[in-house]
């Protein structure tokens, strides 16, 4: 007949370092399943138990425990420091019945100071038991079945343990009930077959499955032994007879595997939590863009899998994102930690790595402390080598802050430059606690640090693209020096200008303001921007006779912002430069799209984060990636240019030319013009206009200044168009005319006066359809 065995359980804990080696003599078991008396209680053998150990008394599979008692001499008195605790304690080894279920019922002997509740006596003035009940299935948390006794040593103390509140008859029925419902299976012994051999830990332990789980570890004579159980049933029940163990060789780095003879036998319905299949695809989801709980069950539902609860669910994606992310919480030493492990220059072109950082804390000042630090600071850089090898022929520096990527609100600062095709090429991005002066003072040097690491020249660029921010502007010149251009983002500027004129009270003098602003926008040099600005503030002075106020605040407001302060917003301040910092501005939306996918990340979190839109950054840039982004350097004419600029070459505009050495300057009639005056062109020559209606009718004539054979893609032509994406039709269509290009067929399949739509060609029809 089966039996169940009761285990008296001695466990030494010690809260502080003590020193306990005496012996626990004659431990006394005594336990009866008879409900009517305790009168004769059965004996278990006397047991002497040093360390750990454990008495055992068994009875009968279908009687019940209704009295434990446990007799033990009280140990001597200890040292008077840390806690000292003894469990000798009633340890099912099945399921037992309420209200203990399978829970430990634990008088506890302690020296010391203890957490359980009641009175107790002096610290280390006697032995006394306290009830400990730890609850693992049971149905009464927090039951406890003895209240506390004060023991003194080495006196016989009784402890009355344990005494069931059911009779047999409803234990008996209860039990045939579960057993109906699941059958108990024995544990029987556990054959153990060899298998492969690693040569190091690192090995082994990536041979092993998710399907495995650590069990427990023995320390043997051959080396440490590392059991894994199956991860399909249940932690605290009965466990798959399958298995897995790895041995660590005690005279060597080998370890061996070895697997049970026995196959899987658990039952799927046992299985808690989400299935392994099911959090493969949370995150393979998670990573794909679908982060939120109801859309993940909307998609896994779509592929007919097993669909966790809600609660399951979100409890699963906070450990994956703890795992995948780190903690929330990060202090400063914990970040200089982290960048001090990310410094090192890696071999594999697309890793990231944090080039330069700067960590202050409360105690230490900044060398130049103008600005106001309000507590601890930090600043990060951190990039890629392919990045920086891109950045090393940069000409001109974009820089930009960006905020809500960071859940305490820190700047997330970018820095690139800009290619022939106005793709921005990012040199990577700083995390800092602000955006002040020193902030890109220090993002600007971290560039430089980044060049010396990979063995480049320092940058020396010559122009700035980026807002009206004097914190960008001062850091870039304690870097770069002062001879450079400030290059101001005509995007920023015209949001700042519509904000402001629609003040002025009369709406068709702000529309016709706005356009003249636009069309100064359109100067090609510095001495017509300046002209132009000149009889822009004449006009309207002139103009503005009855001294409408608001005109005049406006023009005094253009006048201090845009003119004295932040004039380089017009697009001939530099050539093959960007006016606009709109490359960057995508990036950054780019960033809160696809990086971060419109969440605010802890900063722990988005260190990680940060790093993987690195990579991601170098890896879309890496020659041997589909599709990469390559650095331009020509501009690249497309197939609308193509036709546009065929069209425009077989027109019959009159056009004069004026021939140099190497060079051919070409008068070219703009837009429907199909000829202008010599006048006209005497005018436009000398470039001194009294009016600024004179100014607006020079852009009836555009000048290109055409290159020889081989070269003429580095023709130059100040038509709009050409300063702002650096080709133009007009220099297209002179190569078409001169004969130093031909353009592809597809580019004459459009008729002439017709624009080419969007997307590609239609393909030729089969023979003998119209087309």
């Amino acid at each position: 007949m089966m039996r169940t065995g009761i285990t008296i359980i001695l466990i030494f804990v010690f809260c502080v370092s003590v020193t306990f080696t005496r012996r626990i003599h004659d431990i006394n078991l005594r336990a009866t399943n008879d409900p009517s008396s305790t009168a004769g209680l059965t004996q278990a053998s006397t047991g002497t138990v040093s360390g750990y150990g454990e008495v055992l008394f068994s009875v009968e599979k279908t009687n019940q425990f209704v009295y434990v008692e446990t007799t033990m001499i009280v140990p001597p008195k200890q040292a008077s420091k840390g806690t000292l605790f003894l469990w000798p304690g009633l340890q099912p080894g099945g399921a037992n019945f309420d209200p203990i279920d399978n829970g430990v019922l634990q008088p506890v002997l302690t020296w010391g100071t203890s957490c359980a509740p009641g009175t107790q006596p002096a610290a280390y003035s006697t032995w006394w038991i306290s009830a400990q009940y730890v609850n693992t299935y049971g149905k009464l948390p927090g039951y406890t079945g003895c209240e506390q006794i004060i023991g003194t040593a080495m006196d016989e103390t009784q402890v009355a343990e344990y005494e069931s509140g059911t009779s047999d008859e409803e234990v008996i029925e209860e039990q045939r009930a579960k057993n109906t419902k699941k059958k108990i299976k024995k544990q029987g012994t556990k054959f153990w077959i060899k298998g492969k051999t690693f040569n190091n830990a690192d090995e082994a332990t990536a041979s092993i499955k998710n399907e495995w789980s650590k069990h427990y570890t023995n320390h043997t004579q051959n080396g440490r032994r590392i059991y894994y159980r199956c991860r399909k049933s249940k932690r605290r029940g009965v466990q798959c007879s399958a298995g897995i163990c790895l041995l660590y060789h005690s005279d060597s780095d080998k370890v061996t595997m070895y697997k049970t003879e026995a196959e899987h036998d658990h039952v799927a319905d046992d299985v808690h939590g989400i299935d392994l299949n099911v959090k493969q695809c949370i995150e393979e989801l998670y990573k794909d863009g679908i982060t939120k709980p109801k859309l993940i069950l909307r998609a896994l539902q779509s592929r007919q899998l097993k669909v966790p609860t809600y609660a399951q669910l979100n409890n699963y994606l906070a450990y994956y994102k703890r795992k995948k992310y780190g903690s929330y919480t990060i202090s400063l030493g914990e970040l200089d930690q982290w960048c001090q492990n990310n410094s090192n220059v890696p071999t594999d072109e697309n890793q990231a790595f944090v080039v330069s950082y700067k960590i202050l804390y409360d105690d230490e000042d900044e060398d130049e402390g103008e600005d106001d630090t309000n507590g601890n600071v930090f600043r990060l850089f951190i990039s890629s080598v392919r990045l920086l090898n891109i950045g090393s022929a940069a000409s001109h520096i974009n820089a930009d802050a960006t905020y809500k990527l960071v859940w305490q609100g820190f700047p997330v600062l970018i820095v690139g430059t800009t290619d022939l095709n106005k793709t921005l090429h990012p040199f990577g991005l700083a995390v800092c606690s602000n955006e002040k002066t020193k902030d890109f003072e220090f993002i600007f040097n971290a560039v430089q640090i980044g060049m010396q690491k990979i063995n480049k020249d320092l940058l020396k660029p010559e122009a700035l693209i980026c807002d009206a921010a004097d914190a960008i502007k001062n850091g870039f010149r304690r870097v770069f020096g002062n001879s450079y251009d400030q290059i101001m983002c005509w995007s920023h500027m015209k949001r700042n200008i519509e904000n402001r004129i629609c003040h002025i009270n009369d709406k068709d003098i702000s529309k016709e303001m706005l356009e003249d602003i636009e069309m100064v926008q359109l100067c090609n040099s510095s001495t017509l921007f300046k002209l132009a600005t000149t009889l822009f503030m004449k006009k309207w002075n002139y103009n503005n006779k009855e001294k409408n106020q608001s005109v005049l605040d406006f023009l005094q407001y253009f006048d201090d912002e845009w003119l004295k302060s932040n004039s380089g917003w017009y697009e001939g301040i530099r050539l093959y430069t960007p006016s606009t910092n709109n490359a960057l501005e995508s990036t950054n939306r780019t960033i809160k799209d696809d990086g971060t996918f419109r969440e605010r990340h802890m900063l722990s979190r988005f260190l990680t984060i940060a790093s993987d839109i690195v990579r991601n950054w170098s890896i879309d840039r890496d020659p041997s990636s589909a599709n990469p982004k390559q650095f331009a350097t020509e501009p690249t004419i497309t197939l609308q240019l193509w036709t546009s600029s065929y069209q425009w070459a077989k027109s019959n505009k009159k056009i004069n030319c004026i021939s140099n050495d190497s060079t051919k300057i070409y008068y070219i009639p703009a837009r429907q013009l199909q000829s202008f005056t010599q006048t006209d062109l005497n005018r436009y020559k000398k470039q001194k206009f009294t009016t600024f209606n004179q100014f607006q009718k020079s852009f009836d004539i555009w000048c290109v200044e055409m290159q020889d054979n081989s070269h003429w893609k580095t023709s130059i032509c100040n038509c709009p168009a050409f300063l702002k994406n650096y080709i133009c039709k007009h220099v297209v269509g002179m190569s078409i005319r001169l004969k130093y290009c031909k353009p592809p067929p597809a580019a004459k399949t459009v008729p002439i006066g017709q624009k080419r739509r969007r997307g590609r060609p239609a393909k030729a029809k089969p023979a003998l359809l119209v087309q």
